[in-house]
């Protein structure tokens, strides 16, 4: 109940007809009408494409408070989410340099450097040929 309250406090209802009325209208006029790829919408039929499309994104991040988001992912999570994160790109970048897994971010830095004006000065000369 407290989310309900929410929703019609904040402008939730107002919200949702009104980008039903701005999904009907733009369905109609590219889809519809420029690109003719589908029938025109009424507005109960994007009123229920929009609430379908609510549901179906509902616990995606969209819209969803910051309240929510820490409740699913503690900080703790989070933390080792982005050490995993950094570890992985680390990893293939290192790959991609020719450099090993181990080696610190000044020396990939400096490899990745080169890596990539080697691969520029291959494309300048393939152009001047």
């Amino acid at each position: 109940m407290k989310l309900l309250s929410r929703l019609v406090a904040g402008g939730g209802v107002a919200a949702f007809f009104f980008f039903s009325w701005v999904i009907m209208t733009l369905w109609n006029s590219i889809v519809a009408g420029y690109l003719e790829l589908a029938k025109p919408l009424n507005y109960l039929q994007t009123c229920g494409l929009w609430f379908m499309l609510i549901l179906l994104f509902a616990w995606t991040g969209i819209a969803v408070r910051w309240t929510f988001r820490r409740a699913w992912f503690p900080e703790r999570h989070r933390d080792e989410l982005d050490r995993e994160i950094e570890r992985r790109i680390k990893r293939r970048l290192a790959r991609w340099a020719g450099s090993d897994e181990d080696a610190d971010w000044g020396e990939l830095e400096e490899r990745l450097e080169k890596k990539i004006k080697a691969k520029f000065r291959e494309w300048l000369e393939e152009e001047k040929k």
